[in-house]
Formats: C-alpha cells, sequence, structure tokens
C-alpha cells in the first residue's frame, strides 16, 4: 500500500466517499467504454430539464463551456480526481471558480431529445463508473471504482473537502 497515493489513504482509512450525484435522477444510461475511444465513459442520469445540477464536492472548475455542441462543466478535486457535467442547458461557474460539495454548477438540458445529465468521474487519465451510492474495496485489483457497465453506480471514491485542490 505504499505506493497509494495519499488520497487512496484517506478513503481506506474511512473518512468517506464524499461525491455526491449532480441530480437525484436514476441512471438511464450506464458507464459503458469500449475500447480506446467507443463507448460511452460516464453514466447519464435522469433530470427534468431545467433541474439544479450540483458539484458532487470541493474543486476547482478547471472547464466551463461547449464540448461538441453541448454545454459541460468540469471540476478538479485534488489528487487527479476530476469529474464532468454535460448536456447542460444553462453554466452558472467559470473556469477557477472554488465550489464545494452541492454548490449550482448550472440546469440540465438534453442529450437526443432525453432530459438528463450526463456525469463523468476520471482519476488521473482513466475514466471510473461514477459514485452514486457509495464506496466499496474490490481485492482483485486494490482499491477501484466499481459500478461497472450495468450503471449500478456502486463503488467509487472521493477526495472529499480534505483535500486541496491543485
Amino acid at each position: 500500500m505504499a505506493s497509494l497515493p495519499f488520497f487512496l489513504f484517506v478513503v481506506i482509512l474511512g473518512l468517506g466517499c464524499p461525491l455526491q450525484p449532480p441530480v437525484p435522477g436514476a441512471v438511464v444510461r450506464p458507464f459503458a467504454p469500449e475500447g480506446a475511444y467507443g463507448g460511452h465513459w460516464g453514466i447519464d442520469l435522469s433530470a427534468d430539464e431545467g433541474s439544479v445540477v450540483r458539484a458532487a464536492d470541493l474543486g476547482v472548475v478547471t472547464f466551463a463551456g461547449s464540448v461538441a455542441g453541448r454545454l459541460s462543466v468540469t471540476i478538479h478535486h485534488g489528487g487527479g480526481v476530476r469529474t464532468s457535467y454535460s448536456y447542460l442547458s444553462s453554466v452558472m461557474v467559470s473556469v477557477g471558480s472554488l465550489v464545494a460539495s452541492g454548490d449550482i454548477l448550472g440546469t440540465s438540458g438534453t442529450d437526443h431529445g432525453r432530459p438528463a445529465v450526463h456525469y463523468s468521474l476520471r482519476i488521473g487519465s482513466t475514466y471510473r463508473a461514477p459514485p452514486i451510492l457509495g464506496c466499496r474495496l474490490f481485492p482483485a485489483d486494490g482499491l477501484s471504482l466499481g459500478g461497472g457497465a450495468n450503471g449500478s453506480g456502486l463503488g467509487g471514491l472521493g477526495v472529499g473537502a480534505r483535500a486541496t485542490p491543485r
């Protein structure tokens, strides 16, 4: 365990898995990456158009704008942990803003005519299934994020308010 980054020790020590889903809706499209660039690299959560979208945890906004014609926000939570929120109809933060868990980032929009919010999680350069229910340890490959392709979102880790965004 000596090679694990500090934020993983925080989770192992039981200080929590504080990442919160950006909206309370059900998973309508699961995490299902395929190959290097294909598939779905986050989860889509049901949200009525115009619903408030909230930050999963404390962090610094590193992107707020349009990607492929869709409004998105990315937050760096420290330790290489980033969350992104897409299919937004409005953005209420700007690059460099410090946000706390639950702060309003914008409002939800639609994807292909379906009201939803796309929520993704990256640790370093690796996308993981975002946690929506809690944390879980996986003995086979150490500490990792669960959820898998079923979209349950079980598992995950966050850095919590103790982390210092960099």
